[in-house]
């Protein structure tokens, strides 16, 4: 079987070798926004490729029989193509529920604590007064969470720990769940902060935009570490600038990597990553081995996390 590995992160020797136990091996670390990455997918019989794509890969799949998505989302991949030309995908699901759900707390406390305005403050010497600038208690405010599966639950559950209340709009309210269920229009006004951990669907995408942000309080703040599909960019850079919300954190954006000039990278009300909400070293490790594992069990036969 010929393996193609485009790999959102560097494989271990050992990691290489389980996936050249299963054929021939051609390996290489992906390059965020690489238009020539459909090219090195020709040929293949297997892929185990980034999530990251800026392309189109499927036209070039002239051999291909699987596809391991080094990742749980596969929006950008093209899987309705994928699965026409009868190729088998699978993803990884669960491997950074702790690592996003605590990204996203950090992004909160961030916000709440403006731990951001500190710095350029100390740095050019105006912090005079015995209080530089006030900061927002958690407990007893309100997260909402748009989406409560596995990385939104313990989102809730970190919540609770600082005293929070917490509510969720969800894709099936008729579910039993550990976070009170409530409409879409009710998570906006009563919440205090709103952390999007939903995927990124026909239903999700521009749900955050002037109407929803109308309803929002004014001292609310958005998290994203989901997809940036589902926020209306210009309309929150309005919403900010207007005074209709009161800051926003993101951890995506669209296209990835932004452009220098991104307005979101500049804002002073918003306080950014460069997508690694997924990135702790235990949950890369998870990835790269469970990713090579759905390779393994396709050869075996017996194909695992499929998602088409």
């Amino acid at each position: 079987m010929r393996i193609t590995a485009i790999s959102l992160c560097p494989m271990s020797a050992g990691q290489k070798a389980r996936l050249e136990a299963l054929g021939e091996l051609r390996y290489h670390d992906a390059v965020l926004g690489d238009p020539g990455m459909g090219g090195l997918c020709r040929g293949a019989e297997a892929l185990v490729i980034t999530p990251r794509l800026s392309v189109d890969i499927v036209p070039f799949l002239d051999r291909c029989r699987f596809i391991s998505v080094q990742g749980a989302g596969t929006d950008a991949l093209n899987v309705a193509g994928a699965r026409e030309k009868g190729i088998v995908v699978s993803n990884v699901p669960d491997f950074c529920t702790d690592a996003v759900a605590e990204h996203a707390f950090s992004l909160l406390l961030g916000v709440a604590k403006r731990i951001a305005a500190g710095p350029p403050m100390l740095h050019a010497g105006s912090w005079t007064t015995a209080l530089a600038y006030t900061t927002v208690g958690l407990r007893g405010k309100t997260l909402g969470l748009l989406g409560c599966g596995k990385i939104g639950g313990r989102i809730a559950e970190i919540a609770r720990g600082f005293g929070m209340d917490v509510v969720a709009t969800v894709r099936d309210p008729a579910k039993t769940r550990a976070v009170p269920a409530v409409p879409f229009h009710a998570l906006l006004e009563q919440s205090d902060f709103i952390v999007l951990a939903a995927p990124a669907t026909e239903r999700t995408t521009g749900m955050f935009n002037a109407a929803a942000f109308a309803r929002m309080k004014p001292q609310a703040a958005l998290i994203n570490v989901s997809r940036a599909a589902l926020v209306n960019t210009a309309d929150l850079l309005a919403a900010l600038d207007q005074g209709r919300l009161a800051a926003a954190a993101t951890d995506v954006f669209a296209p990835e990597p932004p452009a220098p000039g991104d307005p979101l990278l500049h804002h002073p009300k918003v306080l950014v990553s460069p997508h690694v909400a997924w990135g702790t070293e235990d949950a890369l490790q998870r990835l790269l081995d469970l990713s090579i594992a759905n390779v393994e069990a396709f050869a075996d036969g017996q194909p695992i996390n499929v998602v088409s």
